[in-house]
């Protein structure tokens, strides 16, 4: 049996999808779509949304008609392995960003020391949520930095490195 463009668009997530899950540039290995690739895999790779990344480079890949395989395999550059390393110079680059010094790394010991302390799940809670709203807005901001310093990088790279496709004009970066 051979999937055709009516036949994936017939399905619940062809419906869901329409015109865009048959786009060609979805699966192919040209310039202009894997260049495409490396922004929507790089870009969800530097988010703080653990758990998201494959649906989240996987959707970006579809809006911005990209290689999906692609995306998928970009954006596992940060592993568990990177993350620690990764998610500190994030808050740095946050902090940075909005001005601050970085101050919550010096408090650490402190921190836990005094959560064993505290007496009941629910208060133990209130001061986990609490210590987690300091960090979050630091780390999201020197993630969206870095994502997107790193993702118009891995585009300029592609661009660069990538010899033009025989016959075609020259795309528009």
């Amino acid at each position: 049996m051979k999937l055709s463009p009516e036949h994936i668009q017939a399905g619940r997530i062809g419906k869901w999808l329409g015109k865009h899950g048959v786009n060609p540039d979805l699966w192919s290995f040209h310039r202009g779509p894997v260049a495409r690739a490396v922004v929507a895999g790089l870009l969800p790779a530097t988010s703080p949304f653990l758990g998201l990344h494959h649906f989240l480079a996987v959707f970006l890949a579809i809006v911005m008609r990209a290689n999906v395989p692609v995306a998928v395999v970009v954006q596992t550059v940060n592993n568990p392995l990177t993350i620690p390393i990764y998610y500190t110079m994030a808050y740095h680059v946050g902090e940075l960003m909005l001005g601050r010094p970085a101050k919550y790394e010096n408090h650490i010991g402190e921190k836990i020391k005094k959560l064993d302390e505290t007496e009941g799940i629910r208060a133990k809670l209130r001061m986990l949520a609490g210590e987690l709203a300091m960090v979050a807005v630091p780390l999201m901001v020197g993630c969206t930095v870095i994502g997107v310093v790193i993702s118009i990088s891995g585009y300029g790279l592609i661009y660069a490195i990538w010899p033009e496709e025989p016959g075609k004009k020259s795309e528009g970066r």
